[in-house]
């Protein structure tokens, strides 16, 4: 048998009945072949009639005279031609006869003749009349018009040597149709129609999948699914060219199968990707590799061996029932393994294979063909499109979710870390600061404590020490804020802020005095409640220091580290030695915009543990309660006397107005501390 021969009979046999067999007799056993009314009748006013079944051919060219008189053979056309024997398919020229009869309503009508792939035909005549020759051509329309007023219709069909043969089509050609030429047209209208935009739907499906791919790189399934859609809509533009016969023409009929075969070979390899992509933890790659690879190979070897079309094309359908069976169980295996995705996608294949099944079943009609088919596709897609869409749906909810914790993180860790801690290390958020950030700056260091608080917090249980604590420092610490300062940190009832710029020792200062008016309310609601009354002492200092973080990689914290620091912290100290509220060192005190703003003495040069010298340091009572502050206001003159007294070294009147400050003051720590001071000097 030589090659044509062969190209032939395995087109007639081994394709379709590798894809009926294989593929859908395996999914519907039960399902019975369409019954076909075999009478080539065409009623009037009815859909169009497909013209197949017993055409009888001839050898050589021969016309409607020369017909009735030539030996015939009796030959099928349509799917049950598949699964009958046929004489074998000559190579030279040959001529088709077929003959139908017209019922329903007498009287001269304009039929048309709707032949697929007309172009490779010689010529075409009905009734004795020639409708088409090759020589003349057609015009590019594969719809031959033709008035008639008899009621029975003789179709002479001459092939050329090499050309289509209707017993053995190629597997894109559609069988010919007979009707009235308005249903007709009407008809290839719809059918162009539904063909445009089944391949508009999946090409521009494709090229969106394709953006939102762009958008979303880390999803693989957009990027195969895109492939996917975009493969689809070549193949089914392939398949249609009997829709469009330029598509034949252009390429030639034998180029056009090839394609169709390479591009049907892509879509099954791009399906194996999607559900790579889709299954990743189910399906191997191996095995999803293998099963994209060999459709590939297949299609290259239809390219690279036409003359083997035939024997590859049925290799192609062999395979792609095999694929089909495969994946539909390997959906709903996974679909009962509890997989969310199978039970989106294994109903809507099954939808697929079912349309897949019938458009081969009910080949005859040209409907069945272009619109049974690309709807079961059409179902599959738009299902997997809608479990696309409802993931991106999902990870959006899950990324507003996650955004707002993540808010509701930053928020609260904020609530550790001041903004403003991030700001002066030149950060955005907390995740970018590093161990070992640091930054140098010159600001006002604020340092306060509650007086006696351990005696205090061992009359409470540990739920009133936290109660008390947050009671206080909820009246004291947006204070701070509002004079422009932030708290770093927290140190039991300890209160250590930070206020940057020049105007710091004068925010600090009216944060302490404010501070100081409400321990003052404080204390009201306090004796209200039967509490006793508490109080507080500030120290505060500004010079340079060093803001950073420090720890290790697992544990790290923001702090600050500075002498000036260290000397703020003892300044405080000094206020519960010498009982007073503020103290402010002489660097803070030259930096106030106006020092007579306040009510302030000097207290003296302090030696502070840590430092070589002593420090100067001042007492600002702008803030105490009334009655202490027209007592501190009263001694005032009397305690810089004894100052003076005190520095020239005159320690017996230093001794007289230190006593005479604590007539009025009793309580005053700093006349109390120099005349003890004087007592001991003048011992000596």
């Amino acid at each position: 048998m030589n090659s044509k021969k062969l190209r032939s009979a395995i087109s007639d046999h081994g394709g379709r009945s590798s894809v009926l067999l294989i593929l859908l007799l395996s999914l519907s056993a039960a399902l019975p072949l369409a019954a076909q009314d075999l009478r080539p009748v065409y009623r009037v006013g009815g859909d169009p009639l497909p013209l197949t079944g017993q055409w009888m051919r001839y050898s050589g060219y021969v016309d409607e005279t020369a017909a009735s008189a030539s030996a015939a053979q009796s030959v099928y056309v349509g799917l049950r031609g598949r699964f009958l024997p046929s004489p074998a398919v000559p190579e030279g020229a040959v001529s088709y006869r077929f003959v139908l009869e017209i019922s329903g309503a007498p009287g001269t009508r304009l039929y048309a003749l709707n032949f697929p792939a007309l172009n490779g035909y010689r010529s075409i005549a009905v009734n004795g009349q020639t409708l088409y020759d090759s020589a003349a051509g057609n015009g590019g329309s594969s719809t031959l018009f033709f008035p008639s007023p008899a009621d029975r219709i003789s179709i002479i069909v001459q092939s050329p040597p090499g050309g289509p043969r209707l017993e053995a089509p190629g597997p894109i050609s559609a069988e010919p149709q007979f009707g009235e030429a308005a249903v007709i047209d009407a008809r290839k209208n719809l059918l162009a129609g539904i063909v445009f935009v089944e391949i508009a739907y999946f090409a521009l499906g494709g090229f969106l999948m394709l953006f939102l791919f762009l958008f979303w790189r880390k999803n693989r399934e957009f990027r195969t699914f895109a492939l996917f859609l975009a493969a689809s809509a070549i193949f089914y533009l392939l398949k249609s060219s009997s829709v469009f016969p330029s598509l034949s023409r252009l390429l030639g009929q034998h180029n056009l199968e090839i394609a169709f075969a390479a591009s049907f070979a892509v879509v099954l390899s791009c399906f194996t990707l999607f559900l790579r992509s889709v299954f990743t933890e189910t399906l191997s790659r191996p095995l999803a590799g293998t099963l994209a690879i060999l459709p590939l190979a297949i299609a290259a070897a239809a390219i690279l061996m036409p003359d083997y079309f035939p024997i590859v094309f049925a290799l192609e359908a062999g395979y792609s029932g095999l694929f089909a069976l495969f994946v539909l169980v390997f959906l709903f295996i996974v679909l009962f393994s509890g997989n969310r995705q199978a039970r989106w996608l294994a109903p809507a294949f099954l939808v697929w294979a079912a349309s897949l099944v019938c458009a081969v079943l009910f080949r005859e009609s040209i409907l069945s063909l272009f619109v049974l088919e690309p709807a079961g596709q059409f179902v599959f897609s738009f299902v997997a499109w809608l479990m696309l869409i409802k993931k991106v749906g999902d990870t959006f909810e899950s990324t507003e979710t996650l955004s707002d914790y993540v808010s509701t993180v930053t928020t609260t860790v904020g609530k550790f870390i001041p903004k403003e801690f991030l700001e002066a290390l030149d950060k955005t958020d907390v995740i970018d600061l590093k161990l070992g950030d640091h930054v140098r700056r010159e600001m006002t260091i604020f340092f306060s404590d509650i007086r006696a608080f351990t005696e205090l917090s061992e009359k409470l249980t540990v739920e009133e020490n936290f109660a008390f604590i947050n009671s206080y420092l909820s009246r004291v610490v947006p204070i701070v804020k509002e004079n422009g300062g932030f708290v770093d940190k927290y140190i039991g009832d300890a209160i250590m802020a930070l206020f940057p710029g020049p105007r710091g020792p004068d925010e600090a200062i009216r944060s302490a005095i404010a501070m100081q008016g409400k321990i003052v309310e404080y204390n009201g609601h306090r004796a209200k409640m039967g509490y006793r009354p508490i109080s507080m002492g500030v120290g505060v200092h500004s010079g340079d220091l060093m803001l950073g973080v420090v720890g290790v990689s697992d544990r790290m914290e923001n702090t600050v580290i500075s002498d000036a620091v260290n000397l703020a912290s003892r300044l405080q100290a000094i206020t519960k030695a010498f009982n007073i509220s503020l103290a402010i060192s002489e660097q803070a005190f030259k930096e106030l915009d106006d020092p007579g703003t306040y009510k302030y003495r000097f207290i003296g040069k302090v030696r502070v543990k840590g430092k070589a010298a002593p420090v100067s340091v001042f007492e600002i009572f702008d803030g105490i309660a009334p009655d202490l502050f027209e007592r501190k206001m009263k001694a005032n003159m009397f305690f810089e006397q004894g100052m003076l007294s005190y520095y020239q070294k005159d320690f017996a009147g230093a001794m007289y107005y230190f006593k005479r400050v604590l007539d009025i003051i009793p309580e005053d720590g700093a006349a109390s501390f120099y005349l003890d001071h004087c007592l001991n000097k003048a011992a000596l």
